[in-house]
């Protein structure tokens, strides 16, 4: 029969475990990933100090959204394949070496005039045009770019480590979904596959670990999709934020 020590025995064990792979992460990432010596003017801790920052994600609920509404509004982080819809965003963000690898080449790419910022979870080496930062382990809240930041084992995490560090407050999401509707994971076709239901359980992990650190940080996270699987943050809809959509 399995008791209730057994239970906190195992989660204690769970917890350790999880602890030791985030040091060895630090320990074997710390000297090898390559970190950008010389910041793009205006990316800098604090840059963004006090500024409204929207951060979309690909969640299937911004299918048909008019980002145009979001221009003027406030800074933009893009992550992953948004950047292609958001050509005025500050800044494109990603994780993912085979993302990168094939993004590198293709004319989107070379013509986004914002800043592309690359959380280079195995020191891949990149163009001189690429920020590169290192990661700083799984679950954490980094105060500096240059330090790092830490990942939640998804670009979505990472990109709200950023905007804190770059001083945006408050932080809205878009695209935040933490599930797919109906079938879906993502709102555009960029990605080969979808993401699995128990990958998705995991990302919502993730982002419980990192809200209340930023609670505590005083940084105001607000999810703009009501719907989102992601109950960690305060919730508002878009048009109490920039306004109802126009109609045509």
């Amino acid at each position: 029969m399995i008791t209730t020590r057994d239970v906190r025995v195992a989660d204690i064990l769970a917890r350790r475990k999880e602890q030791r792979l985030t040091q060895a992460h630090q320990r074997k990432y710390r000297t090898v990933a390559p970190l950008s010596l010389t910041l793009p003017t205006g990316f800098h801790d604090g840059a963004w100090i006090g500024q409204p920052c929207f951060i979309i994600g690909g969640g299937p609920s911004l299918k048909g959204f008019d980002f145009e509404r979001l221009r003027g509004r406030g800074r933009v982080i893009a992550i992953n394949r948004v950047y292609e819809f958001v050509p005025f965003a500050e800044v494109h963000y990603f994780m993912d070496n085979p993302y990168y690898r094939r993004l590198r080449n293709e004319p989107g790419w070379k013509a986004f005039p914002g800043i592309k910022v690359y959380l280079n979870m195995s020191g891949y080496v990149v163009d001189g045009e690429v920020v590169s930062l290192r990661p700083l382990g799984r679950t954490g809240l980094s105060g500096s770019i240059t330090t790092g930041l830490y990942h939640g084992n998804n670009s979505g995490v990472g990109a709200i480590g950023l905007a804190h560090c770059l001083g945006a407050n408050p932080i809205y999401l878009l695209g935040y979904d933490g599930k797919r509707t109906p079938g879906d994971s993502h709102f555009h076709s960029g990605y080969n596959k979808g993401m699995s239901d128990a990958v998705l359980a995991r990302m919502t992990k993730d982002f419980d670990a990192i809200a209340p650190l930023l609670r505590a940080a005083g940084t105001h996270v607000i999810n703009l999709n009501p719907d989102s699987a992601i109950r960690c943050f305060p919730f508002l809809i878009m048009d109490v934020i920039v306004g109802p959509r126009e109609q045509v």
